[in-house]
């Protein structure tokens, strides 16, 4: 599905680096042309605090125009601790990554995305439901980041989601594809699901840390990859023809 007005004019596609922490992470993700960078600040190891994340910051924005858009990522956070950080730190957008219902959505003061961890076995009905659960509220968020549920983790486990699920929703919802994704398989991810975005984190690590290669490899392959996708469609839909979806 194509992006959100929050992201820019239909055709866009966003690529977001996820866990940064290092003031120099955030310029590597800036000059690889990432979209969107993400900030821990919930319990995790790659948790910032709002001091750390205030240098990381100012460090991305400091690559000029066109510096990507720094997302504050919570679980179960007050919606006045959300706005506090969010306002402090001048956050383009929150991203809920626990089980916040949708009023959350709504007492935020940023655009929100909400993230979606479907457990195995979850069949299409009940992802659907999940997801129009948050889309057909008052204040929707303006994506989904969809990944695998992981008992232990709440994101960045390297666990890949249920492409053909996620592929079935990414043809109505906004969809941000998470989980698992590296270099070497985000072009499939993105032949098979056709996201409007991929979102990684221990994919472009070594040993623990951002990796500033595997960043730069990944954002050429998800380019690529989206660019590829997107010709296909333009093809099909000049032929009159339903593109297949690779993978299905």
């Amino acid at each position: 599905m194509s992006a959100t007005p929050a992201f820019g004019p239909p055709g866009t596609h966003v690529v977001k680096i996820c866990s940064l922490r290092t003031p120099a992470d955030g310029v590597a993700a800036a000059e690889a042309g990432v979209d969107l960078v993400g900030l821990i600040f919930a319990p995790a190891r790659r948790r910032v605090s709002v001091e750390a994340a205030a240098e990381i910051a100012a460090a991305v924005r400091s690559t000029g125009p066109g510096a990507p858009r720094i997302v504050g990522v919570f679980v179960d956070e007050s919606a006045s601790r959300l706005n506090e950080i969010a306002a402090r730190l001048d956050l383009d957008l929150i991203q809920l990554h626990g089980d916040e219902p949708p009023e959350t959505v709504a007492a935020v003061a940023r655009p929100a995305i909400k993230a979606l961890r479907l457990r195995p076995g979850t069949d299409l009905d009940a992802a659907r439901s999940l997801a129009e659960r948050y889309l057909s509220a008052a204040v929707a968020p303006v994506a989904l980041t969809i990944e695998a549920h992981v008992a232990s983790e709440l994101g960045g486990s390297g666990r890949v989601a249920d492409w053909e699920l996620v592929a079935r929703l990414a043809e109505d919802y906004p969809v941000i594809l998470a989980g698992g994704l590296s270099p070497r398989n985000v072009d499939a991810a993105i032949a098979t699901v056709r996201p409007f975005g991929v979102d990684v984190s221990s994919g472009v690590e070594s040993g623990g840390t951002k990796d500033h290669a595997k960043i730069r490899d990944f954002v050429a392959a998800a380019r690529l990859a989206f660019a590829s996708a997107d010709e296909r469609v333009s093809l099909h839909a000049s032929s009159g023809e339903t593109p297949a979806v690779s993978g299905r």
